[in-house]
């Protein structure tokens, strides 16, 4: 039996032999022996202070290294390294996902099944399936706002002699419109509901009273032929005893 670790590495493997190999750092730079356009650059004489933080390249590492190579060098140094650990965790995460995705999905699909099948032998035996509710996926929209109490804003004209005093008068908005009293039940309605209520009760009751006594009456009548059958079959025996 294949042990889930050795497993899980043969399945990382067997991805990352899908992927694409990682992309190569190319050079940015020019080599020396083909000529450059423009300006050839010279040297200056500016030396740095002596606190200069200088970080030397590791070109000891790379014998043979040419001198135009060393930008190379330092743009593959500054490249942050690859965790391959981190991507692995990444394409498993990935294929869980997407097993769980389609495991959701079957699911989904045989649930659909079974509810299209159970409809379709109740429509055959003469039955009504229950009807689902339309749950919209739609977004819910936002209402919309409420309108201002207070009007809009009238104007009454610039500032003058008549309204100097105060001169925002012009900006007073309408006056509120008058609350009305809340609505007063309707207890002829509910009356008239409650007695159709009360009417339903009684007929229910008075059926099922109906049906009961209908049951009383056949278990009697079943009742007394039982006896008169026992009583013509006791007839019968001592009859014969006699005879």
């Amino acid at each position: 039996m294949t042990s889930p670790a050795r497993r899980n590495r043969r399945h990382a493997a067997h991805n990352n032999q899908e992927m694409p190999p990682p992309p190569v750092p190319q050079p940015n730079f020019v080599p020396a022996d083909l000529p450059q356009a423009g300006p050839v650059p010279r040297p200056f004489a500016w030396q740095p202070p002596p606190n200069f933080p200088h970080q030397p390249l590791p070109v000891g590492q790379y014998p043979g290294l040419l001198h135009n190579a060393i930008a190379h060098v330092q743009r593959a140094h500054a490249l942050p390294p690859v965790d391959y650990n981190a991507r692995l965790n990444d394409q498993m995460n990935a294929a869980h996902n997407n097993r769980r995705r389609q495991r959701d999905l079957r699911r989904r699909q045989d649930r659909d099944e079974i509810r299209q099948q159970a409809q379709a032998e109740l429509r055959a035996a003469g039955m009504q399936p229950p009807q689902q509710p339309h749950i919209p996926n739609e977004p819910v929209q936002p209402a919309p706002p409420a309108p201002p109490i207070y009007g809009a804003i009238h104007y009454e004209g610039v500032v003058g002699p008549h309204n100097f005093e105060n001169p925002l008068h012009y900006f007073a908005p309408n006056p509120a419109p008058p609350l009305h009293a809340p609505p007063q039940p309707d207890y002829h309605q509910f009356n008239v509901q409650f007695q159709h209520h009360l009417q339903a009760e009684q007929m229910e009751h008075e059926r099922i009273r109906n049906d009961l006594r209908q049951r009383q009456a056949q278990e009697e009548f079943h009742r007394q032929q039982i006896q008169l059958e026992l009583q013509q079959r006791f007839q019968r025996q001592e009859d014969e005893h006699i005879n």
